[in-house]
């Protein structure tokens, strides 16, 4: 399972164009490598109407759930039944890039 972070603007089109400026994403993936899970992330992202701006250099490789925090836990499961789950943390103004 990995944790890829990345920052992305929403489409023209999408839901939340022109609600927000842009959003931090945080992108559980339970994959076997981290450069297919590095890609997955972005897929996904591009999918749910978000154009890609930047992937952070860091990603996190987690073996079990206990070495998340209790809140993080249930993004582990959803992600381990799914196989990604996306939490989008969207903000107004590109100042806070």
């Amino acid at each position: 399972m990995y944790l890829i972070n990345l920052q992305a603007k929403p489409k023209k089109g999408s839901e939340y164009y022109e609600k927000v400026a842009g959003a931090f994403v945080s992108v559980y993936i339970d994959y076997v490598d981290a450069e297919g899970a590095i890609q997955l992330a972005k897929y996904y992202t591009e999918e749910e109407g978000w154009k890609v701006n930047n992937v952070e250099d860091e990603f996190f490789e987690i073996e079990n759930k206990k070495e998340l925090d209790k809140e993080n836990r249930e993004f582990y499961d959803e992600a381990k039944e799914y196989g990604y789950t996306m939490i989008f943390n969207g903000y107004e103004s590109d100042e806070e890039e």
